[in-house]
């Protein structure tokens, strides 16, 4: 799912690329000319050097060691993907580099955790998201973001930062992520009736909202 979101480009950097299987992919199948494989440990890096070695691409995917976006420089690639991170950690990398402001750059974003944080700091900070995906493996749900930089920079309702442009998917996963994230926020909702009864009221209210524009989008 990563890779069908990756645009053709010069060059892809992938932040947490551990085995470097997805620049890997996207060169061989024509999406990208080179890559930089990025990890901030060196044991996955390790692992990287392996699978180049396997598929002869030592000389155009460069492995890196870098703190999130940290050791990448703005004039480097095109596509960035950040993937199977904490929401938290891709809001910081969101909010605290700058050359990500750039409508040539697309970012692919596939955090594991605070999906919610992700988009307030895309829509904050001038991004506008593109585009949202789900996929399955066994029990697991993940979602991709597809955001550009677009210089506007505006408040979301709350319940978008929750759900996003999942309210108007169409397919199982789609469906099945949202059922997810309202199932999470009632189980929050639920905890906090005795203990902070506004904090409690307002979930409620938003997952309310999430279902009535559900409705409304069919």
């Amino acid at each position: 799912m990563v890779a069908d979101c990756v645009q053709p480009c010069v060059c892809l950097a992938d932040i947490g690329t551990d085995h470097a299987y997805l620049p890997v992919w996207c060169l061989l199948n024509g999406k990208a000319q080179f890559a930089i494989a990025a990890d901030i440990n060196p044991k996955p890096l390790a692992n990287a050097r392996q699978t180049l070695g396997t598929y002869g691409l030592e000389e155009r995917i460069e492995l890196r060691l870098s703190d999130g976006l940290q050791n990448i420089s703005a004039d480097e690639a095109q596509e960035i993907v950040v993937a199977g991170m904490g929401g938290n950690q891709i809001a910081d990398m969101i909010e605290t580099t700058a050359w990500l402001q750039d409508d040539a750059k697309h970012l692919i974003l596939q955090p594991m955790t605070h999906f919610e944080d992700v988009r307030k700091a895309l829509l904050e900070n001038g991004f506008q998201i593109e585009a949202e995906h789900t996929a399955s493996e066994g029990e697991r749900l993940y979602l991709v973001i597809s955001a550009r930089y677009c210089g506007e920079k505006h408040e979301a309702p709350e319940w978008y930062l929750y759900a996003g442009e999942l309210v108007y998917g169409t397919t199982d996963t789609d469906r099945q992520f949202l059922q997810k994230i309202l199932a999470r926020l009632k189980k929050r909702a639920d905890a906090l009736k005795e203990k902070d009864t506004a904090e409690s009221d307002s979930l409620f209210t938003i997952i309310k909202e999430i279902e009535n524009e559900c409705r409304a989008s069919v």
